[in-house]
């Protein structure tokens, strides 16, 4: 009998054996899980923490390690201006903007989202200067990345974007970052069990979590919590059904660490706990082929990179702003055509030139600082880029490509006017780009997307720099883009101390939950770099200070007349 088929969660027998026993059992390894982790230790907890994987870290690993702090240290030593309301208000507004109500309470979000809003505010700061003064983390400033919506609710727009280092106060990654956090934790004696995968919790005849089972070599692997089990373990972007049964086919896989399979699914349902925003996901266009193959190390594209690229649909249209942010560029791809029914725009195709091969490759001086860029480095070649001599070749490129990829794709194949309008598209294009303004989709009119186009290419010299003509002549090259996700951000809704709740409202006695493997208050909205790791280290900070005071949960608890029995 499989693991899968055995029961998620189990009622303790009289007789029960512990692998291994701590005050607090934390599953992950994420900046979700090392925040907990490494907090509660600080506390005087001892933690065990469970991980899938063989090296740890997750999706935070991939990451670059951007975090996302209100009011920090930072910005109050550099006059920057970040109100508390005016912050709620931003994050309210851009999240949620068909319920956005400012005469209302909660200012038209459900209770829950607006409290965790709150606290995300009220101890971020300290809880990035609680893990810096520490030792477990070192930063620094990055004052002009901007949020990723300019609304006139965020008064601290720039700023709030701070970055990993090293000892050398050299920049370093998510793979840095959470490499330095476990071996601070190892140090303050956390226990760690790497490639333990977590298979179901045991609860007591109260329904009160007292530990977790992880599957490890084939053996289970019983983990005893005095006070609490944390669940950090990711999403469940890569899950083939959970992908097809709440997703719906929007997302073509995505950039999460091959570990986010949604283990906990399964196990929360049993506990009767009800999952929220289950569709969405934090949006990052992926290259079409290389989400397909299920490559391990696909990075989304974060940035389509250069200033003579247009990204076109099926018909040759334009089908965005090239140049807006990666969640909000996802949403291009889900328009939906109901005289045609279908999603026209589902799969897209980036066209360049060859100055724009070469200037913006991988690795070359534009792009040092882009992550995800599909432009192989001068010299190499990529499978995934598909180049011809003129685009009357590009076209019939694209299509005998489609062709293979139908079977995968649905059937979607380029229309027959697809070169007469990309034809005309880039004569649209190339006068916005003469002119400096892009009259369909604003490209390069916010900070943000200035920030991260980069350094202006030296031959531009026109009004906008992420703005430049087509070249008349090939040779042309396209790459095929599909929405991806990051990672997902459906999963149990938490209150404001990080405690899962049931079906009731009511806190599942020891279990609570971070990172993306939960509801996320953020709803539509990525909200800046660092929008996933600026929450999860400050809820980390936050749910520590609540698990130590928790009671020690007892094997067999006395139960009063009144008392409910969870199963």
């Amino acid at each position: 009998m499989s693991s899968r088929s055995r029961a998620p969660v189990v009622e303790v027998a009289a007789d029960q054996a512990w692998d291994r026993e701590a005050d607090v059992v934390v599953i992950g390894t994420g900046i979700a899980g090392c925040s907990v982790a490494v907090n509660c230790a600080d506390l005087g907890a001892a933690v065990v923490v469970v991980e899938k994987s063989h090296a740890g870290g997750g999706t935070s690993a991939k990451a670059a390690g951007g975090m996302m702090i209100p009011n920090s240290r930072y910005m109050q030593a550099a006059g920057l201006a970040d109100p508390r309301e005016d912050f709620i208000r931003f994050l309210a507004r851009v999240g949620r903007p068909l319920l956005y109500r400012t005469e209302d309470e909660f200012l038209g979000l459900p209770e829950w989202e607006h409290r965790l809003i709150e606290t995300y505010y009220d101890n971020a700061a300290a809880a990035l200067s609680h893990l810096e003064d520490s030792g477990a983390m070192r930063t620094a400033h990055q004052p002009d990345w901007a949020s990723y919506n300019e609304l006139p609710e965020d008064k601290g727009r720039f700023g709030r974007v701070i970055f990993n280092v090293d000892d050398g106060g050299e920049l370093t990654n998510g793979r840095g970052a959470i490499d330095r956090l476990l071996a601070f934790a190892k140090n303050a004696g956390v226990g760690v069990l790497y490639d333990h995968r977590l298979d179901g919790l045991y609860v007591n005849a109260a329904g009160e979590v007292l530990g977790a089972r992880a599957v490890s070599g084939g053996r289970d692997v019983r983990v005893r919590a005095r006070k609490a089990v944390v669940l950090a373990t990711g999403g469940f972007t890569h899950s083939a059904r959970y992908a097809r049964e709440y997703l719906n086919g929007m997302y073509v896989g995505g950039c999460a660490a091959r570990t986010s399979e949604g283990d906990i699914i399964p196990i929360v349902k049993a506990l009767g706990v009800p999952l929220l925003h289950m569709h969405s996901a934090w949006g990052a266009p992926v290259v079409y082929e290389q989400a397909l193959e299920g490559d391990p190390g696909l990075i989304a594209n974060f940035t389509l990179a250069g200033d003579s690229v247009l990204s076109v649909n099926k018909y040759g249209r334009r089908a965005c702003n090239e140049k807006t942010t990666y969640n909000d560029r996802t949403q291009s791809h889900f328009a939906w055509d109901p005289a045609r029914a279908e999603y026209p725009n589902f799969l897209q195709f980036a066209i360049l030139d060859e100055r724009t091969r070469i200037r913006f490759a991988s690795g070359g001086g534009l792009m040092d600082h882009q992550a995800g860029n599909f432009i192989p480095a001068v010299g190499e070649a990529s499978k995934y880029l598909i180049t011809a001599a003129s685009l009357e070749g590009l076209a019939r490129a694209l299509a005998e490509r489609l062709a293979s990829l139908s079977p995968s794709s649905g059937g979607v194949e380029l229309a027959t006017d697809f070169l007469a309008n990309l034809r005309a598209t880039i004569e649209r294009f190339n006068g916005f780009a003469r002119g400096g303004s892009d009259e369909d989709f604003h490209r390069g009119e916010s900070a943000i997307e200035l920030f991260m186009h980069g350094e202006r290419a030296p031959d531009n010299p026109l009004p906008n720099p992420t703005l430049f003509p087509l070249a008349a002549e090939g040779p042309y090259h396209a790459t095929i883009l599909a929405p991806g996700a990051i990672d997902t951000k459906g999963g149990p809704k938490v209150n404001e101390r990080l405690q899962i709740l049931d079906g009731t409202e009511a806190p599942v006695p020891g279990l609570y939950g971070i990172g993306n493997c939960v509801a996320s208050p953020a709803g539509q909205a990525y909200w800046s770099g660092g929008s996933t790791w600026g929450p999860y280290l400050t809820f980390g900070y936050v749910a520590a200070r609540s698990i130590v005071a928790e009671p020690v949960k007892e094997l067999r608890p006395q139960l009063g007349r009144g008392d409910a029995v969870r199963r």
